[in-house]
């Protein structure tokens, strides 16, 4: 049985950055890497999830790909829609036992993470909500590998989140014409909102000594962070910025992919700028796998 196929069907280079969104979060409200047994259920609820929402994705967009993206898995007939759905719906459950086994406020979590990630493939994508449902849903994710802290690691950590929200939102308006040309305004609308999302990244990074339990040694200016924002984001709003000025199928898809793989080096930034350079380290681990699957299944 070949597999790419099967790859290409739940995006498995963006599962990666899912995997950073939990990890990143769990790092950040103080937790340690030795604790596995913790946040290991939350990573794997997160890839989960992810991989079931991006298959139903399809699912639902089968008519639209159809004329569109004839070879993808689904309407080349690679894959099966009854075995997509069917894949969908046990990825969903496995998400949930394993959020479920972390403890009840990660359930919690993930349930609500499944039900906007179901609407979102359902139908709301299509509306004006589908961007910000979207970045709801990478919030939720950030915030599952934050559940076992007390009060989800308070302001600093929730910044953190509703920062990533922000900047997917505008990574899905980026992409949300992004196999027609010339339609400037949406581009437009997710630059500004990535942005967004970065600066407040800065500014948590920043005032690191308001995450629970910092690193001990953690210098007053976190210069290594601080540099891997600096160069990440520089990158994310060059690849926007000219999805703008030239809005084309393969500006957009361009700008669409490298704000979706970037999303682990800003969690690296921002771990970095807080914890201990061995965590940051493993957060930026997942950019491995990530890379080198991404030159082989498309992301977008």
């Amino acid at each position: 049985m070949r597999l790419k196929p099967y790859f290409q069907l739940v995006r498995l280079p963006n599962v990666f950055t899912a995997a950073a969104d939990s990890l990143s979060g769990w790092l950040l409200v103080g937790g340690l890497l030795v604790g596995a047994r913790a946040w290991l259920p939350l990573v794997v609820a997160s890839m989960a999830i992810y991989a079931a929402g991006i298959a139903l994705n399809d699912v639902f967009d089968l008519d639209v790909d159809r004329g569109e993206r004839p070879g993808r898995p689904l309407p080349s007939g690679k894959v099966s829609v009854t075995f997509a759905v069917s894949m969908a719906v046990a990825l969903l459950a496995v998400g949930f036992a394993s959020a479920s086994f972390a403890g009840l406020r990660s359930a919690m979590v993930a349930g609500a993470l499944i039900a906007s990630v179901v609407a979102y493939d359902a139908g709301v994508r299509r509306t004006i909500l589908g961007p910000e449902l979207m970045g709801l849903c990478r919030g939720l994710n950030v915030l599952l590998g934050m559940s076992l802290a007390p009060e989800f690691g308070g302001p600093a950590a929730w910044t953190v989140a509703a920062a990533m929200a922000v900047f997917i939102a505008g990574v899905t308006w980026i992409s949300r014409f992004e196999t027609e040309v010339g339609r400037r305004a949406a581009p437009a609308s997710g630059l500004v909102l990535q942005a967004i999302g970065i600066a407040a990244l800065f500014g948590a990074g920043i005032s690191g000594g308001s995450f629970p339990s910092p690193w001990t040694d953690r210098p007053s200016v976190p210069i290594l962070g601080i540099v891997i924002l600096i160069l990440v984001s520089s990158r994310i709003l060059w690849a926007s910025g000219r999805a703008v000025r030239e809005p084309r199928p393969e500006t957009l898809q361009r700008a669409v992919k490298v704000g979706v793989l970037s999303l682990i080096w800003l969690h690296v930034g921002v771990v970095a700028c807080v914890r201990e350079p061995t965590s940051a380290l493993a957060v930026a681990a997942l950019w491995i796998p990530a890379s080198l699957t991404a030159r082989w299944i498309y992301s977008t």
